[in-house]
C-alpha cells in the first residue's frame, strides 16, 4: 500500500494485473501463465483423426477414382457427339458455300445484262426484262415459223459465213469449244465426254449469245458437256457439212474399199477439201486425238468415231436409203477413226 502511495504521489500508472486482495494473485498465476490460443486452431490429435491411415480412407479414393473415371466417360461421349455434330455444320458450310457462288454469278450476269440495257438508252421495264431472263425460251422451229430467226450468224448456215478467228482462219465457235475443253483437266477427264448430253435449254440459251458473237457465257460452263453440245449442233445444222456425203462415194464407194488402204484412201479425201474445211477437219481430229488420249474419259477412237460421223458429215436416214443407212454409215464411221488414229500421216507428213 505504501508503494501504491509513493507511485501515485510519483504519477505512475498501476500495473493492470495487479490482484486486488494477496490470495487473489495465488489463485491467478495460472491464467498469467496460459498463452492465447487462436479459435481456428486444432491440435495434432484431430488432425490425425482426420487424415489417418485407416482402411476406410483406402475406400473413399476408389470411389472417387470410379466417379472421375465415369465423369471422363461421359466427356468423351459428349465431345464426340460435338465432333459429329461439328462435322455436319462443316458440310452445310461447304453446300452453302457453293450455292453462294452459283447465286453471285447469276447476280452478276444479271448485272452485267442490266448494264448493258443501260448503255443502249433504250427505255425498258424490269420485270419484262426479269421474265424474258427466266423464261423457257421457244424452240428452234417454233422461232423459225415466226420468222424470228433469219440468217444465222453462225448456226444453220455456211461454213464460208460463220465469223473466223483471227489467228487460225477456221470459225471462232469450232476454236472457242476445243480451248474451253483443253484448258481444263476436269473436263478433258470428264467421262463419257462427247458421248454425254448437255441441258438443251442451256445449248439454246448459248446458240443466241453466240449468234451476236458473245463468248462469256459459254465460258463460264461449270460441266464440258453443254460445250461439247455446242459444238456438235454447230456441225449438225451447217447447210453444207465438211466433208458431203456425195465426195465420200466418190473416193470411197464402199467398206470394202477401206480393208487394204486405208489411210491412203482417207488422205486422200481429206486433200480433195478445200482449204478451209481441210483446216477445220484437221483442228478438230487434233482435238479428238488429245481426246481419246486421256483414259479416264473413257472415249477411244472408235466411240467417238461413232459420234463425231455424224457431224462431220452429216447422215441421215432423210440423205440415204433406210435400208442402206448402216452400210453407208460404216464408212464416215471408219474414216473419222482412221483421221483420229492416224493424225499425223494424214495431217501432218
Amino acid at each position: 500500500m505504501a508503494n501504491d502511495q509513493y507511485r501515485n504521489s510519483l504519477g505512475l500508472a498501476q500495473p493492470k494485473n495487479r490482484p486486488k486482495k494477496l490470495l487473489d494473485g495465488f489463485s491467478n498465476r495460472k491464467s498469467f501463465s496460459k498463452k492465447a490460443v487462436p479459435e481456428n486452431h486444432r491440435s495434432s490429435r484431430e488432425v490425425r483423426s482426420e487424415f489417418g491411415s485407416s482402411p476406410s480412407s483406402s475406400i473413399n479414393l476408389k470411389e472417387q477414382f470410379l466417379y472421375l473415371q465415369n465423369q471422363h466417360q461421359e466427356l468423351f461421349e459428349e465431345y464426340s457427339v460435338l465432333k459429329q455434330k461439328y462435322r455436319a455444320l462443316q458440310e452445310n458450310y461447304e453446300r452453302l458455300k457453293a450455292e453462294h457462288s452459283t447465286l453471285e454469278d447469276d447476280y452478276n450476269t444479271l448485272k452485267s445484262d442490266y448494264k448493258n440495257l443501260e448503255e443502249s438508252h433504250k427505255p425498258f421495264n424490269v420485270r419484262k426484262i426479269l421474265q424474258l431472263k427466266f423464261k423457257k425460251r421457244a424452240d428452234k422451229e417454233s422461232l423459225e415459223k415466226r420468222n424470228i430467226i433469219q440468217n444465222e450468224a453462225c448456226f444453220n448456215t455456211y461454213l464460208e459465213d460463220v465469223i473466223k478467228s483471227d489467228t487460225l482462219r477456221i470459225p471462232r465457235i469450232v476454236v472457242e469449244c476445243v480451248t474451253i475443253v483443253e484448258s481444263s483437266d476436269k473436263f478433258m477427264k470428264s467421262p463419257g465426254l462427247y458421248r454425254v448430253s448437255g441441258n438443251h435449254n442451256t445449248i439454246q440459251n448459248l446458240r443466241y449469245d453466240i449468234n451476236s458473237d458473245n463468248y462469256k457465257k459459254l465460258r463460264k460452263q461449270k460441266t464440258p458437256h453443254e460445250v461439247c453440245g455446242v459444238l456438235k449442233l454447230f456441225l449438225r445444222e451447217l447447210k453444207v457439212p465438211i466433208v458431203s456425203l456425195a465426195l465420200l462415194n466418190q473416193i470411197i464407194p464402199g467398206p470394202s474399199d477401206m480393208i487394204h488402204s486405208r489411210t491412203i484412201k482417207v488422205l486422200e479425201l481429206v486433200n480433195s477439201l478445200d482449204e478451209l474445211r481441210r483446216n477445220t477437219l484437221r483442228f478438230l481430229m487434233q482435238h479428238l486425238k488429245k481426246v481419246a488420249d486421256v483414259e479416264e474419259n473413257e472415249m477411244d477412237s472408235t466411240s467417238l468415231g461413232i459420234l463425231m460421223s455424224s457431224c462431220i458429215f452429216n447422215e441421215t436416214l432423210s440423205d440415204v436409203c433406210p435400208q442402206r443407212f448402216e452400210a453407208t454409215s460404216a464408212v464416215p464411221r471408219e474414216c473419222t477413226r482412221t483421221m483420229i488414229e492416224c493424225y499425223e500421216e494424214i495431217f501432218v507428213l
